[in-house]
């Protein structure tokens, strides 16, 4: 595999300072960090004549420095179309739930004040900064029951859909939860007013997608240009995909060099076998695949093992673990093992594959410890309290630069 990623929160580099937080992604191999550049609330972890800063500190210059100087390549994370600060400025931009109008920090991909705005944004990170990528992550649709302005109705109308039509299945399948899957079996039967619907909302992604990634090669024709995507696309069945996200796989492979499936298996309530297949559906529509996996909250020692190890030889590009900073670490070195602790919560305890406690006391948070070498590191397990912690044991993967 090429690539070693791990999505980054700019908390990481704010609380441990960007050298701390790049050595130790150059200890365990990270060849790519993805890092939040633009949150969901709008606010940017760069200078920006464009978004807000809620930090003095240039959090994106300082670890494009530490991670550089490693040879380690960093990709600016843009949640592009959820951007609360926006929302508040332009409230009319929102995006319009089914019965609760513009409720949340969403953006409408329509939206052509905000697409503006993030063109702008774009240039300004391509020419100000020496990042080796853009990463682009929410653009899509976020739910079936978010696109019903009185604008988007009349976009569905004019590509042939029934809006009386629609509504009754939206109103069997979300409201009276009369039949939950009525929408979506109407999609698979080929239902025309359901068909259009889908279409429109997967053009509004295609577009929005179009603009920000032509901005970005008009800018820096060698950025790499990446995007995190809601693993349904990779299935044969795609109603579930196409009504909700509207973020079609086959266009991606238009755009992008390569994707990230969020292929979050104890999320999904799936084990690896359900990773593998996310991974084989994405090859076989035709993209270069790097896929993300569950290293955070649930996620453990053993299930990250098994999701990486269930890629085999599937020829996808790499892994990325979401994410930095939620994972704690364990480091072969000589004849000990060291234990590193980069979450905000103590580890109180480390077994070995038989069980026996290897941690003498609590290592707290942003602390390492050295421990003897235990006969076998594969099936090391990390504790705060009785909660099992994700643990990453450096080698699991091979990475080349």
């Amino acid at each position: 595999m090429s690539i070693f990623g791990v999505w980054m929160w700019p908390h990481s580099v704010a609380v441990s300072g960007a050298e701390k937080a790049a050595a130790l992604c150059a200890d365990i191999g990270i060849s790519d960090i993805y890092f939040l550049t633009k949150g969901l609330s709008g606010i940017a972890s760069c200078r920006s004549a464009f978004a807000p800063q809620d930090d003095d500190r240039d959090l994106l210059a300082e670890l494009l420095q530490a991670a550089h100087a490693r040879g380690i390549r960093v990709h600016a994370w843009l949640t592009s179309t959820s951007d609360e600060h926006y929302k508040h400025l332009f409230p009319d931009s929102g995006r319009c739930h089914y019965t609760r109008g513009k409720d949340k920090g969403l953006i409408a991909l329509t939206d052509c004040g905000y697409l503006s705005y993030m063109e702008q944004f774009v240039r300004e990170l391509c020419r100000n900064y020496a990042i080796d990528g853009l990463h682009l992550d929410y653009i899509r649709y976020n739910h079936l029951l978010y696109g019903w302005s009185k604008d988007d109705q009349a976009r569905y109308a004019a590509s042939g859909a029934d809006i009386a039509h629609l509504r009754r299945l939206m109103d069997k399948t979300f409201i009276s939860n009369q039949d939950p899957n009525a929408i979506f079996d109407a999609y698979r039967s080929g239902d025309e007013s359901v068909l259009a619907l889908a279409q429109v909302r997967r053009l509004d992604v295609l577009r929005f997608a179009q603009a920000l990634t032509a901005c970005a090669r008009a800018e820096r024709k060698e950025l790499i240009l990446s995007a995190a995507l809601m693993p349904e696309g990779a299935y044969d069945d795609l109603a579930f995909s196409d009504l909700h996200y509207g973020q079609s796989y086959q266009d991606a492979a238009g755009l992008y060099d390569y994707v990230l499936p969020m292929a979050y298996s104890h999320a999904y309530r799936k084990d690896s076998r359900w990773v593998r297949s996310v991974a084989e559906g994405t090859l076989k529509k035709g993209l270069r695949a790097v896929m993300g996996l569950h290293a955070y909250d649930g996620g453990t020692a053993a299930s990250l093992h098994a999701d990486m190890h269930a890629l085999g030889q599937i020829p996808v590009c790499g892994v990325c673990l979401f994410r930095f900073g939620a994972f704690a670490v364990a480091i072969p070195d000589g004849a000990s093992l060291r234990i590193i602790n980069p979450l905000d919560q103590p580890i109180t305890s480390v077994t070995s594959a038989g069980g026996d406690a290897l941690l003498g006391g609590a290592l707290a948070p942003g602390c390492e410890t050295r421990i003897p070498l235990p006969p076998t590191c594969s099936l090391l397990r990390a504790f705060c309290g009785d909660s099992e912690i994700c643990l990453y044991t450096a080698d699991q993967i091979t990475t080349k630069k």
